[in-house]
């Protein structure tokens, strides 16, 4: 499946990439490491949102700090 990965900070895209993925996990760790999200779009900070293409639906990830 095709899914578009956008690295979001206080709602902004900082960066965009579509990539092929077994699931919304799969492809949100092409960002790096992260933590499942509350099922809600966070409204700040800094977190991963996995879209799939054809469905549209979309997942959030919080990105996990080193």
């Amino acid at each position: 499946m095709v899914f578009t990965v956008e690295t979001m900070r206080d709602g902004k895209a900082l960066k965009r990439a579509e990539v092929q993925a077994e699931t919304f996990d799969e492809a949100a760790a092409t960002v790096g490491p992260f933590t499942a999200g509350s099922g809600r779009e966070p409204a700040s900070g800094e977190w991963i949102r996995v879209t799939q293409f054809v469905s549209g639906r979309t997942n959030w990830f919080r990105v996990e700090q080193s």
